[in-house]
């Protein structure tokens, strides 16, 4: 009893006094959720539910017919804005020439003034019609654009590698813009969020290791790192935050979370999904 209460001791002492152990502990990853960013009706959606996908993968199809139509309406709009810009250039060299012409003789006095002042009014009226037709150019090209946009926007792809999950669209169904389609889980980037109490995190320090034990399976152990650790505490962050200046004061210890990232490579990462629980002890040894 003496030699297994001196080892337990030792063993405190040396190594046990600097851990700090949590079962507040949850799988996180930085989901993407996918939405529509135009209105029409689904074709297809070639995103399965916990279908493995990779960024640019197409999720779903939406209807391109009205969008095709606007396309092509906007081509012609471009096409008629250029030839009246070209026109414009067209009156503009032509008046610009007159003046040149009739200048000399206005000089001369074989023109009379009124005249002459006529074919300078006309060639600024002309220099205004080309800059508004170079303005309608630029206007019909946007709107190009912008009509190219929209139907590029009629296939949606997968903005990260991951897992498609919460899949709430279906075929023939009418999108709006902003409607959630589904969601991209990066189950290669999971990372761990452990809600330690504040009187447990005095020492600790971003880069320290962590031993992370899934509940999934208790027989695994993951290494892991002190990532970085919440501004505040959790509950600072709730929709609804503790009040302590009114009513009676009951002292609650609080929660802080801690960031910890996991060391690639590790047996048993594929075990690990977003909001699952674990348990960690990080070792805050300098």
């Amino acid at each position: 009893v003496l030699l297994l209460i001196t080892i337990f001791s030792i063993n405190w002492f040396v190594s046990g006094r600097f851990h700090e152990s949590t079962d507040n502990a949850y799988i996180r990853a930085d989901i993407s959720l996918v939405s529509a960013k135009i209105e029409g009706y689904v074709l297809a959606v070639p995103g399965a539910e916990n279908q493995s996908v990779h960024a640019g993968d197409i999720l779903v199809q939406i209807d391109p017919t009205d969008y095709e139509a606007r396309v092509q309406a906007a081509r012609a709009a471009l096409a008629q804005a250029e030839g009246n810009r070209a026109s414009g250039q067209a009156h503009r060299a032509l008046a610009s020439a007159d003046v040149q012409r009739y200048r000399p003789l206005a000089e001369r006095g074989l023109l009379s003034p009124a005249r002459m002042q006529q074919l300078e009014i006309q060639s600024r009226e002309a220099g205004g019609e080309l800059t508004a037709a170079a303005a309608g150019v630029d206007a019909a090209r946007a709107q190009l654009a912008a009509a190219e946009l929209d139907l590029e926007r009629t296939i949606v792809r997968a903005p990260i590698d991951g897992v498609v999950g919460d899949r709430q669209v279906q075929v023939g169904q009418l999108v709006r813009t902003g409607s959630p389609l589904m969601s991209v889980v990066p189950l290669q980037s999971v990372y761990v969020v452990a809600n330690f109490k504040e009187t447990q995190i005095e020492r600790f320090r971003p880069g320290q290791p962590v031993i992370i034990r899934p509940d999934v399976a208790h027989g695994i152990r993951l290494r892991g790192v002190v990532e970085s650790i919440a501004p505040a505490s959790g509950s600072e962050f709730s929709i609804i935050p503790t009040d302590t200046a009114t009513g009676n004061f009951t002292k609650i210890v609080q929660r802080v979370p801690v960031r910890i990232r996991i060391e690639p490579g590790q047996e048993g990462l594929e075990l690990l999904r977003p909001r699952r629980s674990a348990s960690v002890t990080v070792d805050t040894r300098e």
